[in-house]
């Protein structure tokens, strides 16, 4: 099979991505990931004298503790999305092929590596990452 084509993803497609993410069971961990405010836990740093550190100490630290955040709640939802890749096959083949244009039979004959580019591809559309940046703004 040829190099598949991704139409760009429309309004429609929302409600497929959304159960998707619903049959995952990661919902907790994306709250998590957008609705968390990590300035309330940084203690602000102070030197023996009692003095306060200076303004980069203090961004270095919210910038360590942002990214050992993100890599936890990644991680975490990675974890609990392998859990339950085997409920959404189905959806995920379903809207891929309807993405592509294609029969669901055609994206489950993709070879392994096509598969996985394939994927990635998806997950790659800035559409996406605006509709997750969106969402993320109405949990902040």
């Amino acid at each position: 099979m040829t190099q598949l084509e991704m139409r760009e993803l429309r309004g429609d497609d929302l409600f497929t991505v959304l159960g998707i993410i619903g049959k995952l069971d990661i919902k907790d961990e994306l709250v998590n990931m957008f609705g968390g405010n990590d300035a309330d836990k940084i203690v602000k740093l102070n030197d023996h004298k009692g003095k306060k550190a200076d303004e980069a100490k203090q961004k270095a630290e919210m910038a360590k503790l942002v990214e050992t955040r993100g890599m936890a709640i990644m991680a975490g939802i990675a974890q609990k999305a392998l859990m339950n890749l085997g409920k959404v096959k189905g959806d995920i083949n379903g809207l891929l092929a309807d993405l592509c244009g294609v029969k669901v039979a055609d994206i489950q004959a993709l070879s392994l590596s096509a598969y996985t580019a394939l994927f990635l591809q998806f997950f790659k559309k800035p559409e996406l990452k605006d509709f997750f940046v969106s969402i993320s703004s109405l949990l902040a």
